[in-house]
């Protein structure tokens, strides 16, 4: 069979593809159960497990539907957690606040006493808070 000038044209426009392949044994969904974490890749927009498997966006969203009470027990517990540590650990709190007025050494404390900034890498010890108090209770005394 030989083939006109402008069928060989038409038949050049034609893209073929040689080969497809199946998988015909590759999981289709995830099988991690209840405790699956998701991750979103914003730039290729898909969601996948932790496993590695790609999963449907209405999937995971009906997963986080469903499982919406272990993600609010869970809340619950952080928030339980925060508030005994706060309980716990009034000075950390008083801490974290000074850290965050140091800024990086951008900001200094000032004296109470004198009045004037001085570097937190001047403390050179610490005493006792109770010996202290004792201490200020008999100087009041006199």
């Amino acid at each position: 069979m030989t083939l006109t000038r402008e069928e060989k044209t038409e038949s050049d426009k034609i893209i073929t593809l040689d080969v497809i392949r199946l998988e015909r044994h590759k999981p289709r969904k995830c099988t991690c159960g209840d405790e699956k974490h998701f991750t979103v890749d914003k730039v290729n927009r898909e969601i996948t497990c932790d496993c590695g498997m790609t999963v449907d966006p209405f999937e995971a969203m009906l997963h986080l539907a469903e499982h919406y009470d272990q993600l609010n027990r869970q809340h619950e517990s952080l928030n339980q957690q925060r508030l005994q540590w706060l309980k716990e650990k009034p000075h950390s709190v008083m801490f974290k606040s000074l850290e965050r007025d140091y800024q990086r050494g951008k900001m200094l404390p000032y004296c109470p006493r004198c009045e004037q900034p001085f570097d937190y890498k001047n403390i050179n010890s610490h005493v006792s808070a109770e010996y202290f108090r004792k201490w200020q209770e008999r100087q009041r005394g006199m």
